[in-house]
């Protein structure tokens, strides 16, 4: 116990003067402010009659769109949602009132609105949008055939979002995350598992500098000196995890996010939180003794972290990947470990919910570790042959 303390104090040692692998363990957190603050979608009306125009965009205003002003004309319209600037532009006709007040006899036409899009926007978006718009036109129309019918009435009386109070409650494990609930979680696993970077790093420079054969002639096995290296970084792992917590219930709200809500169970989040840091640095111990030079290690773990999040649902939310990728994506541990955070803070479950995701990252960290070992110990093995 005394060999480990005192490797774990000079990993510590090692550590608080690797600035660069530090500076890599913040950065690879820093993008969750852009994606946890709320995305607002501007748009535009151009109509023929500015009344008309301003009436159809105060009622498309709200729950997330913007009204922004028209342009000019169609061109500018079609220039500026290329820049995406606004991001939509409802260009409605001459006769669109007309159309709107002609009897429904079969013979007339259905009034023609266009919309032009940015094609960076989000599919759901532009959908909800599209619901929108085709709502506004339904409580004109209406409106329309009643004043065509002598009662008097507004097209407002129509609106759907007047029609009733509807509140939904989300039953059972069917929920999709909010932006938070998706990216706290995410990039708080694509920071912890960047944790190779600084442990192989400090793993090769000590092999060059001959730290680790002057360990190895005291007789310290190499098992331990693996060991060695989990304890610090275990605890960089938790406090990356407590500050991106803590992150995404103040610095996220104030960027204009919604505020991450903490399960009451903390101690499973903890529970999760272990086994992910585990994985983690199983990950970092077996690129640290399989790279020979530093440049190496930064490309097999850089680039393996990158696929697995690509893979794992950390870089795109996983519901709306194709069927396939889904399939896919449950052999990536960062969709293990987002699925056991999910588990817990968003659904709020308990131990029986997390016992999977935990127990395929605790058995991918000893199989990691092992694996390690074996590699150590079968380059021992050709470098005595030789």
């Amino acid at each position: 116990m005394r060999r480990l303390l005192a490797l774990w104090g000079k990993e510590w040692l090692a550590l608080s003067r690797d600035v660069l692998g530090l500076a890599v363990l913040s950065l690879a957190l820093s993008e969750v402010f852009k994606g946890g603050a709320a995305r607002q979608a501007e748009f535009a009306v151009m109509a023929a009659d500015p009344k008309l125009a301003d009436r159809l965009a105060r009622k498309l205003s709200g729950d997330g769109f913007r009204s922004a002003p028209a342009p000019a004309d169609e061109a500018a319209a079609r220039d500026g949602v290329r820049r995406g600037t606004p991001s939509l532009v409802l260009v409605v006709p001459r006769d669109f009132e007309r159309a709107l007040n002609a009897p429904l006899d079969g013979k007339s036409t259905q009034p023609q609105l266009t919309l032009l899009a940015d094609p960076a926007l989000p599919p759901t978006q532009l959908l909800a949008f599209r619901q929108r718009v085709l709502g506004v036109a339904l409580a004109l129309r209406v409106s329309a055939m009643m004043r065509r019918a002598g009662i008097a009435a507004d097209a407002d009386a129509f609106d759907l979002k007047r029609a009733a109070a509807l509140s939904v409650e989300t039953i059972g494990s069917s929920a999709r995350p909010s932006s938070v609930q998706q990216n706290v979680p995410a990039w708080l696993i694509f920071g912890m598992f960047f944790v190779v970077i600084p442990i192989s790093s400090l793993f090769v420079v000590e092999r060059r500098e001959g730290t680790l054969a002057r360990l190895v002639s005291l007789r310290v096995p190499f098992s331990m000196l693996l060991l060695g290296k989990v304890g610090p970084y275990f605890v960089v792992n938790l406090a990356q995890a407590a500050l991106m917590l803590l992150a995404g219930r103040t610095l996220v709200p104030w960027f204009g996010g919604e505020t991450l809500a903490l399960p009451a169970r903390w101690d499973l989040l903890a529970a999760v939180t272990a086994c992910t840091s585990l994985a983690a640095i199983g990950w970092g111990l077996l690129v640290a003794v399989c790279s020979r030079t530093l440049e190496q290690a930064t490309v097999i773990g850089g680039v393996g972290n990158i696929l697995a999040a690509a893979v794992g649902g950390i870089m795109v939310p996983r519901f709306v990947m194709p069927e396939a990728m889904q399939k896919l994506s449950e052999v990536s541990p960062m969709a293990w470990a987002l699925d056991g955070f999910h588990a817990v803070i968003l659904r709020g479950g308990g131990a029986a919910d997390l016992a999977a995701p935990c127990v395929k990252l605790v058995a991918l960290a000893l199989a990691l570790f092992a694996a390690a070992l074996w590699v150590h110990h079968r380059r021992r093995v050709l470098t005595s042959a030789q």
